[in-house]
């Protein structure tokens, strides 16, 4: 099997020039050494760092190859969420540090650490999206989070910030990828985690992540951009459920 570079995107995406161009009829993918490689017209893909788009498994291996399948015209990649995850898992997080340090980060301040102490029916709706989320983690993974309604930094404890970086550290670089890409996109760390473990299906970690901003469309309304920004993270976070799914 020959190789193919799929190169990564320039900062001009607009420019039809700086996208590669479609030029393979038959995508596939097959076993390798360590895993299983996406093929265009028999030539592997490679991550912008010139390695071969390796995968764990034949499930997600068929989620890559179903993007590739799917492009047009010109390679757009910003509409294949899992083959950037595994140019991630591959270029960026076959080692682990960066992630436990990114993930400590985060649940140092996470998003369900902090409800609200106003008004009462945002409080209850918060309290109803995590607050079980919370009582799994503990009961599951033995992981307390703390909350805290100040405005004031309250640390979470310390067995609690090891934990999860623990639980990074163990994860394999395609787990740490997906969970490295669902933090930010949820604000939380926790949700994230519940996600990868399946505790939460995509759109439920997404509607838990966006209670407060639900309640402000709801009490302010909404515009065009702020609805088509959040649809393309839920969009983002449903890609994040099959790709853990598929891990699994």
């Amino acid at each position: 099997m020959t190789d193919y570079k799929a190169e990564a995107p320039s900062k001009r995406v607009d420019q039809l020039g700086n996208r590669p161009k479609r030029f393979w009829k038959e995508v596939a993918f097959a076993a390798i050494s360590g895993g299983f490689a996406v093929s265009l017209d028999k030539r592997a893909v490679k991550t912008p760092k010139g390695e071969v788009l390796s995968l764990p498994n034949p499930a997600v291996a068929a989620l890559v190859a179903r993007e590739w399948e799917a492009v047009e015209d010109y390679v757009d990649y910003a509409a294949m969420p899992l083959t950037r995850l595994g140019f991630a898992a591959i270029d960026h997080l076959k080692d682990a540090e960066g992630a436990v340090a990114e993930a400590s980060r985060y649940a140092e301040t996470d998003l369900v650490a902090y409800p609200s102490d106003y008004p009462q029916a945002l409080i209850e709706r918060e309290a109803a999206a995590w607050e079980p989320v919370i009582g799994w983690l503990k009961a599951e993974l033995g992981l307390e989070i703390v909350q805290n309604r100040s405005i004031m930094h309250k640390p979470q404890p310390e067995a609690t910030v090891a934990g999860i970086g623990a639980l990074v550290a163990a994860a394999t670089p395609y787990e740490r990828a997906g969970l490295m890409a669902a933090t930010p996109l949820l604000g939380s760390v926790v949700l994230a985690i519940a996600l990868w473990k399946g505790h939460l299906s995509g759109e439920a970690a997404f509607e838990a992540s966006r209670v407060g901003e639900a309640f402000q469309v709801e009490t302010w309304g909404d515009d065009a951009e702020a609805r088509q920004r959040a649809e393309s993270h839920k969009a983002d976070v449903i890609s994040l459920e099959a790709w853990f799914k598929a891990l699994r």
